[in-house]
């Protein structure tokens, strides 16, 4: 979390404004009525296009300069990138071909040859580099600062070089590299024009209400996208996306309410994708000032939350409770869990007292138009009162929530963040104690050291062995709890397959069809 842009763009799934829902304009309708055709047995059909309802109103399509996840979602389906991640955490070659490690700070990528912007320039290593060298001034620079050089080795080769090691350099590529066209960044507006070489290209945006692609014939992989177009809709309510869904307004919606998942997964007539925990919430303490400067205070907060209950009545089980940030499924999962046996008051209340905390009140930040951190404030302070701690909830706007989180001027909170990638960019931005993202204000020595394995050493045996160091540790000293990680499942009419959740949590529609 870079800043409070940064931190802004990892916050989508709980934004609950009232946004505009539009009714569907005649092109739209046109657009949903296009025929797919294919001959029987030739695999996926190609044609068609189709509405999908997402939950956030995208406000930016420079891959770089994004303020909110809702963009990414979009612009992930007109940018391409180096490599792709699938939803097994498998690394695949994209826009590279191939890669080879030269030593611990320099990696070479070969690039395809087939690649176009949507402007009809050749996608070249002289782009790779104009990028790379662009992001630095960005607020994604926070996940590439240890791209120290770009190398152009010839047309379709680059090599990088390095300010360390970097372990999870890969995932980050899968990430956060989207290639920018010189030309169009310099000669139009790329937060309202934007062009890449991704399977569809921009048509037009209607702010606050949707954002139309269309199929780009030049598209590198062979064969793909099928689709002749997707328009994106932004819709917040849960049950005006699942209404439109029923009534074939849109062919596909990012979330249904959770109190109708069960219902949902009986209905012929809906199709789901697989249930992914992709999404870590966690409560974040300040440690900077009394009650929570004392690490028995912190222990004790741990000691009193149930995550079953908070998953149950938050997100109707629709969730999976964790003390961690990587998800069963990931391979760095770990199952360490210091506080098994919790909830348990008896030994909260006994750390307190060795703390010597008598009538403990807290402040717990909440946001107005986030009923989901409000419903788990309103959980945890039941919880904690069986511990004899007082919970008071007060609720803030967004940007004065951002505000005081970053200024450290909060006592308790809860959030979540949005990048499931690899968890050494979780941990490690809000942990270190130099990191200008520890909006905890928890540091010290021997997490640095823990720390630092995870996020620079490129072997991944050893980089498993860290991780399961880190959490051990930060679990135990309680800047951070972690709680669940919210369960990611997409709908959409039977006739759609795909897009299926995977650990970006961007949505793409490159390999969507239409039977």
């Amino acid at each position: 979390m870079a800043s409070s842009n940064e931190i802004a763009r990892r916050t989508f799934l709980r934004q609950a404004g009232a946004l505009t829902v539009l009714a569907g304009s005649g092109s739209l309708i046109a657009a949903c009525s296009s025929s797919p055709s294919t001959a029987k047995g030739a695999g996926p059909a190609r044609g068609g296009k189709m509405i999908l309802d997402t939950v956030d109103t995208p406000i930016d399509m420079d891959p770089q300069d994004t303020a909110n996840y809702a963009s990414l979602q979009v612009y992930r389906n007109i940018f391409a990138r180096l490599v792709s991640m699938d939803a097994t955490y498998n690394i695949h070659p994209s826009l590279a071909h191939s890669w080879v490690q030269e030593d611990d700070v320099t990696w070479t990528f070969d690039l395809v040859d087939n690649a176009f912007f949507h402007n009809g320039d050749s996608l070249t290593a002289n782009d790779v580099a104009y990028t790379f060298n662009r992001v630095k001034s960005k607020p994604d620079a926070v996940y590439l600062s240890a791209f120290q050089s770009t190398e152009v080795l010839s047309k379709y080769r680059v090599r990088f070089h390095l300010s360390g090691p970097l372990g999870p350099l890969l995932p980050t590529l899968a990430g956060f590299s989207d290639i920018v066209n010189e030309r169009a960044v310099t000669t139009l507006n790329p937060k309202l024009h934007p062009v890449g070489a991704g399977p569809f290209k921009f048509v037009n945006w209607v702010q606050n209400g949707y954002i139309a692609l269309a199929r780009w014939d030049k598209y590198f992989e062979k064969g793909l996208p099928y689709l002749d177009g997707a328009t994106f809709k932004a819709v917040s309510d849960g049950q005006v996306r699942l209404t439109a869904l029923e009534s074939g307004e849109a062919q596909w919606i990012q979330q249904a309410p959770p109190q109708e998942v069960p219902t949902l997964l009986s209905n012929s007539s809906i199709k789901h994708s697989p249930s992914r925990p992709y999404l870590p919430d966690m409560i974040a303490l300040n440690v900077t000032k009394p009650p929570f400067n004392d690490v028995r205070v912190r222990q004790a907060i741990a000691w009193c939350i149930d995550r079953d209950e908070i998953a149950k009545l938050t997100f109707y089980s629709e969730a999976t409770p964790l003390t961690e940030a990587a998800p069963p499924g990931s391979p760095f999962y770990s199952g360490i869990n210091p506080y098994a046996g919790a909830p348990d008051p008896a030994r909260a209340k006994a750390l307190l007292k060795q703390a010597g905390v008598e009538g403990l009140q807290v402040t717990y930040d909440g946001q107005t138009d986030v009923p989901a951190q409000i419903t788990m404030g309103q959980i945890i302070k039941s919880q904690l009162a069986k511990a004899g701690i007082t919970l008071n909830i007060t609720n803030y706007t967004a940007a004065d929530w951002i505000t005081r989180l970053i200024g450290h001027q909060y006592e308790m909170t809860e959030t979540f963040f949005a990048l499931d990638i690899d968890p050494a960019w979780i941990y490690y931005p809000l942990c270190l104690s130099t990191s200008k993202q520890n909006f905890t204000g928890f540091g010290t020595s021997e997490g640095d050291a823990l720390l630092k394995p995870l996020m620079f050493n490129t072997n991944e045996s050893a980089r498993k062995a860290a991780y399961a160091e880190v959490v051990r540790y930060i679990a135990e000293q309680a800047p951070l709890i972690f709680l669940l990680s919210e369960t990611q499942q997409y709908w959409m009419k039977p006739t759609v397959s795909g897009p299926f959740p995977d650990p970006t949590l961007e949505v793409d529609c490159s390999n969507v069809s239409i039977s």
